[in-house]
């Protein structure tokens, strides 16, 4: 499915990841039905908004994107939260409005947080001492004056390349963020350890990341590596000494 819903029914949960988070303000939000044609935008960034999911869509990249108006049963800044760590990248569409939304901020901050690769679009100008230090030394991708399809586009030529680099090591990153996320939540549960080829496969990611400069692992997923390994090793430790135990008394 290549659009999913930050809330609702296919709220981020069980290990579902997204390669993008297309994150803007609610009131920037395009008035089109979703999954529907485009209507007449209310504002210039609606209309950016629309031709980013269209592109997002065409080139079949899944994505979540927040729900206007908010379902009451779902809490806005939890949702934001598992959505921004349960993707590879934090799109942001850049207006006055997204830098004055809470939610917008907040799911900035901790995608940050989370080592997420973050995507800054200009959808309006900004003065850019507006702009928050992180966003400061990114280079955004100015759609102020293209016009949809962007697929025809230099600008989104160029947001699908950065979105596509190095796809596959940010989608591990996410996958693995995720996983030891759940493991942080329940408590550390042991059955929630990596093992077998899962177990090898992410400790060759973990060696190569920690050589690269983005994204490089968080703290959490060293850890969970880690201590999978522990674990397992210190069962092989004990089967192995079992073993070497019966062969003896058999003799």
């Amino acid at each position: 499915m290549n659009h999913l819903n930050a809330a609702g029914e296919h709220q981020p949960s069980g290990g579902l990841t997204a390669q993008v988070f297309l994150a803007y303000a609610a009131e920037d939000g395009p008035k089109a039905a979703r999954y529907g044609s485009v209507s007449p935008a209310a504002t210039p960034a609606a209309a950016t908004i629309n031709a980013l999911s269209q592109l997002l869509s065409e080139a079949q990249v899944a994505y979540w994107e927040c729900p206007q108006p908010w379902p009451k049963a779902v809490d806005p800044e939890s949702a934001i939260s598992r959505a921004a760590e349960s993707c590879d990248n934090y799109l942001l569409v850049i207006t006055p409005r997204s830098l004055a939304d809470a939610l917008c901020l907040q799911g900035l901050l901790f995608a940050i947080s989370m080592h997420k690769r973050i995507v800054p679009v200009l959808a309006e100008t900004v003065p850019a001492n507006r702009l928050p230090e992180p966003l400061q030394t990114l280079e955004a991708i100015d759609l102020r004056a293209s016009q949809p399809p962007l697929a025809q586009t230099d600008e989104g030529r160029q947001l699908l390349q950065t979105l596509h680099h190095q796809a596959n090591h940010y989608q591990t990153h996410t996958q693995l963020l995720v996983k030891a996320l759940h493991w942080e939540r329940q408590r550390r549960d042991p059955a929630l350890l990596l093992q077998g080829k899962e177990l090898a496969a992410y400790q060759r990611w973990l060696a190569e990341a920690n050589r690269r400069s983005q994204p490089q692992p968080i703290q959490l997923q060293t850890l969970y590596v880690t201590e999978s390994n522990r674990h397992w090793g210190d069962r092989g430790n004990v089967v192995t000494q079992g073993g070497g135990w019966l062969k003896r008394w058999l003799e």
